[in-house]
């Protein structure tokens, strides 16, 4: 009897916890899926909560909902929170989804002076996140953050839905002031274009009298459904491109009227600046020029237009181009291109700041003519010279030797043309003296050659260690230059002559 009455007993018990788990049970299931947030009514203004279902919001508090309108995104998801939390929270999972059945974390702040805590409650696919602020050093950064927009040296301001400001700073309100704009709703610049994301928008804002006028780069981004403008003052870097607009424009005027074509090319090899000299030497368009053609580009068309010589078979084109750059960039490119029609050029690369390269195209045709004409005629001076039976040797007036004839040549067994160094009246002075007997003529010789006072015409007689008389006849000839003239003389029956 005591045995069934304890057996009934127990049967009693485990009854009762069955029941009471099974009403515990479906009163949570109820509060998770039907009461997502009945807590929000009860707790701290300050402690977010929201309600995911397999990575989308489902439901919010209104301290969650306004984290949410703080991110610019249309759609506010698990990524969108992630990214809000993942500064003051690194370790939030980038993917909802519990490692067990249900599976609760909670993560505290990385900064030691923020006591915020996050608490994710994740089970199924369903994730509750409960964010619990601390208000402290929140409202020190929100205090912090404000007064420096506010005391910003630049204007700042926001301008809602409506194109209304409803905040400016300081720097805002001072410029304002300073151009005679009153109003506050007003906004000073045309904003209207520009949208945020977009590129730095240039301004320029006058005074009403428009006595003045101030340029700026304003730059827009998102603040919630408002819109937050940033204005940075661009009075510097306008004044800077209009000097050197200015000075480019001056450049061009200048070498304009040079005769020598120019041809820049900026750090890109494109073409940034050329004068009409160059168009006229070359031939090449101004149209095909001005569209900032490439250096390649530019050489393929004096290729065809036969400006630049033809290489020869073993090198290509292109390197042959390639060759011409290296050698510009490095400052030593200096080439004479004959051309097929008879014209020479002068070609020039050098190498300019900011990697910029630099060609001058030079017409020499008038210089090499004449270079040439010269050296023909020289040619035949010296023909005519070497007719001449006598040996003439030239001195300049500082004892260097000009030019001599072969009969020279013949008689003294050198030929002075050949020798690397200057060859002067003390080199030839040293060769006659070895091949002649000593003699007082030398000393008198070397006073006739190197005085500039005594110019008059002087001979003298020479013998040669071997038997040979010579007479030297010294001719003062137009600007300071003395002609030498050696004869043989040694003839029977005729008398040597002295020297006067």
């Amino acid at each position: 009897m005591f045995l069934f009455s304890a057996l009934f007993f127990v049967l009693l018990v485990f009854s009762s916890l069955a029941a009471v788990a099974v009403m515990y049970q479906s009163r949570e299931t109820k509060s998770l899926t039907t009461q997502p947030l009945i807590e929000q009514q009860t707790q701290s203004p300050q402690v977010a909560r929201f309600l995911f279902r397999a990575g989308t919001l489902v439901d919010a508090n209104s301290a969650a909902l306004r984290l949410c309108s703080e991110v610019p995104t249309e759609r506010f998801d698990w990524e969108a929170l992630r990214q809000k939390l993942s500064a003051s929270f690194p370790d939030f999972p980038y993917a909802q989804g519990a490692s067990q059945k249900r599976d609760v974390t909670v993560l505290k702040s990385n900064d030691p002076n923020d006591a915020s805590i996050v608490t994710l409650d994740q089970w199924n696919d369903v994730a509750r996140v409960t964010l619990e602020q601390d208000i402290a050093p929140d409202m020190a950064r929100r205090t912090a953050i404000f007064q420096a927009m506010f005391q910003a040296p630049n204007p700042i301001w926001k301008i809602n839905t409506k194109g209304m400001i409803v905040w400016r700073n300081t720097a805002y309100k001072s410029l304002g002031a300073s151009l005679g704009f009153e109003g506050d709703a007003q906004p000073l610049f045309d904003t209207t274009t520009l949208s945020p994301g977009d590129p730095p928008l240039r301004l320029k804002l006058s005074s009403r009298d428009t006595s003045q006028s101030h340029w700026f780069n304003i730059t827009a981004v998102h603040a919630g459904p408002d819109i937050m403008f940033y204005a940075t003052e661009a009075d510097a870097e306008v004044s800077a491109q209009d000097a050197r607009r200015s000075f480019v424009q001056t450049f061009s005027k200048t070498f304009a009227q040079l005769s020598t074509g120019l041809a820049i090319f900026d750090q890109n090899q494109s073409l940034v600046l050329f004068n009409p000299a160059l168009i006229e030497l070359t031939g090449v368009s101004a149209d095909f020029l001005s569209n900032r053609c490439d250096l390649f580009a530019f050489f393929d068309h004096l290729r065809e237009h036969h400006v630049i010589p033809t290489s020869n078979g073993q090198t290509s084109w292109h390197t042959q181009v390639s060759q011409i750059v290296e050698e510009a960039q490095l400052g030593a490119y200096c080439a004479t291109w004959t051309l097929p029609t008879g014209v020479t050029y002068k070609v020039s690369g050098r190498p300019h700041p900011d990697g910029a390269l630099v060609f001058l195209i030079e017409d020499i045709t008038s210089e090499i003519t004449v270079t040439r004409r010269f050296r023909s005629e020289l040619e035949q001076v010296y023909g005519v010279l070497d007719t001449v039976e006598g040996a003439l040797v030239l001195f300049s007036p500082t004892g260097q030797l000009r030019m001599c004839n072969q009969a020279y040549r013949n008689m003294w067994k050198s030929d002075p043309d050949r020798t690397f160094a200057k060859y002067t009246f003390y080199d030839a002075l040293q060769h006659w003296q070895v091949d002649c007997m000593p003699s007082p003529v030398w000393a008198k010789l070397k006073k006739r050659i190197l005085s500039t006072s005594d110019r008059s015409a002087w001979s003298a007689s020479l013998t040669k260690k071997t038997g040979e008389v010579l007479t030297v006849e010294v001719t003062p000839v137009a600007g300071g230059v003395t002609l030498l003239t050696f004869k043989e003389i040694n003839l029977v029956g005729m008398p040597l002559p002295t020297s006067h």
